[in-house]
């Protein structure tokens, strides 16, 4: 998600102005340091990974008080959270891994009589929007999981190669598409079940980006309209697009 910061995540934290931030899969912390050197000292963020590539500690040291790290899974640790107003997710790319730490999401907030929180999915686009990927199957009951196996994914072709192609290292779907396969499906069907629907923006870029919000939250933060309106424009993807290139072409240039 990182690519995405400077003209997608910044903008959409200035705009929600949240006291509290729900970061699912940090990976090597990069988002993470940033999201705590923005949020400024009356913002709490809880980060959820059961298998960090970072050392939480250093974080905790750093930035006492408003730092919260959970060596969990998502459905382990959102139940016992308190509520959030801005929530990146960005574990495990399977439908039934990311339906339901939003269906947990949503009910976490409606027991305080909180709306939803604003979301942003990383993974929406080609290989993870319609095909699940499996870090541990074993955590994904049968009747949610795929058939799947380890194999490479290809964009020209729906099976799977066991010698090649992208992330051959884990378990992916053996096919592409169709009822409750990827994360951009669950975030669809998750859209269905909220009442009034979801205002939702999917930048196909980089792997995906899809933000998504309800009117409530939108009606509280008038801003955050402005900033979605201005995020679901040809013109805004392609901004968004260029940032993220030059971001990328940085980090790997130093």
């Amino acid at each position: 998600m990182f690519p995405f910061w400077e003209a997608v995540i910044q903008p959409l934290l200035v705009a929600a102005e949240p006291k509290r931030v729900l970061e699912i899969g940090a990976l090597r912390g990069d988002t993470t340091v940033a999201l705590l050197d923005h949020l400024g000292p009356t913002c709490e963020l809880h980060v959820v990974d059961p298998d960090p590539q970072f050392d939480p500690a250093e974080h905790e040291a750093r930035f006492a008080g408003r730092y919260v790290f959970h060596r969990a899974t998502s459905h382990e640790a959102i139940p016992g959270l308190p509520p959030v107003d801005v929530a990146l997710v960005d574990g495990d790319h399977n439908w039934f891994t990311v339906i339901t730490e939003l269906r947990m999401l949503a009910a976490r907030n409606a027991a305080a009589g909180e709306p939803l929180p604003l979301l942003a999915l990383h993974d929406v686009a080609w290989p993870y929007g319609r095909r699940d990927g499996y870090y541990a199957p074993e955590r994904i009951p049968a009747e949610h999981r795929r058939p799947c196996s380890r194999g490479g994914i290809h964009r020209d072709r729906d099976a799977l190669d066991p010698d090649g192609g992208l992330n051959r290292h884990i378990h992916n779907a053996e096919h592409e598409g169709g009822p409750r396969n990827g994360v951009l499906t669950a975030l669809e069907d998750f859209a269905a079940e909220v009442p009034g629907g979801l205002r939702t923006v999917v930048l196909p870029i980089f792997v995906g980006l899809a933000v998504a919000v309800t009117d409530a939250r939108m009606a509280a933060h008038p801003r955050l309209g402005s900033v979605i309106d201005e995020l679901d424009t040809p013109a805004g993807t392609a901004r968004v697009e260029a940032v993220a290139r030059e971001t990328l072409r940085v980090r790997f240039a130093s």
